[in-house]
């Protein structure tokens, strides 16, 4: 049996964090579409930080290709989906967190199932039919949802609080044609530096300490380090929130 105030010791130090707020976490349910170099950071931390439950969804087999970034697989475990490599991995982060995982591409019914009763959602999926999914069901359900993304050696992150701010669908159409899912490049510092700023946002709105990203966009040239925040405008003609 291990001391669960110690193991959280450092975090609960935090100015104004105390065990008040580490146990609001221990009672806190996630959910994370997608777990690749991105999503993978996020589950990472946040089984880290203390999350009670997490509910993640993820789609295929590890490949070789994925090992440059996805620090929850195991390069022996090549061909075995990619789910069931991560359950093991994050239960060795904290052996107390409940897991439900799903070996699917989220539609939106799906999504709404598996957000229903968690406190925030994490958008973390190369594909915008799965990004619209959670938008959608998030918004249905009024769940904070944080929506993070990379390309490249860009990568960006904001907050959608449904019916209050922005959400995806108020700026990006349905179908994004010109997209294609893992046609671009990727350093794995990148995916996991915004998975781990969505980390930190996702224990910010669960706890409400400190201020969540609200109404803008971070968005990080990391060739540069350059950085903006612009604002994000809510569209009343969106078919998603436009109709409050």
């Amino acid at each position: 049996m291990h001391d669960y105030y110690e193991r959280y010791k450092r975090q609960i130090m935090l100015k104004d964090f105390g065990r008040e707020k580490q146990d609001i976490l221990k009672n806190s349910s996630v959910f994370i579409g997608g777990i690749g170099g991105l999503g993978g950071a996020t589950a990472a931390y946040l089984a880290s930080a203390g999350i009670g439950r997490m509910v993640i969804s993820h789609y295929g087999n590890l490949t070789e290709s994925n090992m440059n970034r996805q620090h929850l697989m195991d390069v022996n475990r090549i061909g075995e989906p990619r789910i069931d490599i991560a359950v093991e991995n994050i239960l060795k982060i904290n052996p107390d967190i409940e897991l439900e995982m799903h070996n699917i591409r989220l539609n939106e019914n799906k999504a709404e199932k598996f957000i229903e009763g968690c406190d925030v959602a994490v958008s973390a999926r190369p594909n915008f039919p799965e990004r619209m999914a959670m938008n959608n069901a998030c918004v249905k359900l009024g769940v904070p949802m944080i929506e993070a993304a990379m390309d490249d050696m860009v990568g960006y992150y904001f907050n959608i609080f449904p019916h209050e701010t922005a959400c995806l669908r108020c700026f990006v159409s349905e179908d994004v044609p010109d997209w294609k899912e893992l046609g671009f490049g990727v350093l794995g510092a990148v995916s996991g530096t915004i998975g781990s700023l969505a980390a930190v946002e996702a224990v910010k709105i669960i706890t409400k300490h400190g201020t969540p990203l609200k109404g803008k966009m971070m968005h990080i040239d990391f060739n540069t380090m350059r950085t903006i925040t612009p604002k994000l405008k809510r569209n009343p003609d969106c078919p998603v929130c436009g109709r409050r």
